[in-house]
């Protein structure tokens, strides 16, 4: 039987990447999706450079069927949007889900993710916004998988 997972702005950007690859790659990384499923699709598809079949070789049960559906569902989002609005939540969570820290190295940085997500929906300033974010966020997820 086929998934009925939710579909909100992990699985829309995960069906532009399938179906746009160029246009969506530059702004994802693992630590973007909260959903399991879908970080394991992410991965797969990311994992292929974009190659569906190779994704589909790749995902395990629960990720081909999400990747499956991403690639035949009608998606029309703008990209960079979706990008934006899937990193702003990521850094949300990251910013609730920690305990507070007394070292200043953690309180600025943290600091600099909310200036900086604010700037996300700055024209001029996205880009250069979305970069520092997606690389803090990696950077919290190693630190996490690393027992920090």
């Amino acid at each position: 039987p086929r998934s009925e997972r939710r579909q909100n702005g992990e699985f829309v950007a995960i069906s532009l990447l399938v179906q746009d690859w160029d246009a969506i790659a530059p702004w994802l990384v693992e630590a973007l999706f909260a959903d399991e499923v879908y970080r394991r699709a992410f991965l797969a598809v990311a994992e292929s450079g974009g190659v569906i079949g190779k994704a589909l070789e790749v995902a395990d049960p629960e990720a081909r069927d999400v990747i499956e559906r991403a690639a035949v569902v009608d998606v029309a989002a703008d990209p960079e949007a979706e990008a934006r609005n899937l990193i702003a939540a990521a850094v949300r969570r990251e910013l609730s889900s920690h305990r507070a820290s007394d070292d200043p190295d953690v309180i600025r940085l943290d600091a600099e993710a909310r200036v900086r997500m604010e700037a996300l929906n700055e024209h001029e300033q996205s880009l250069e916004a979305a970069g520092w974010l997606l690389g803090w966020l990696e950077g919290r997820r190693e630190v996490r998988d690393l027992g920090g």
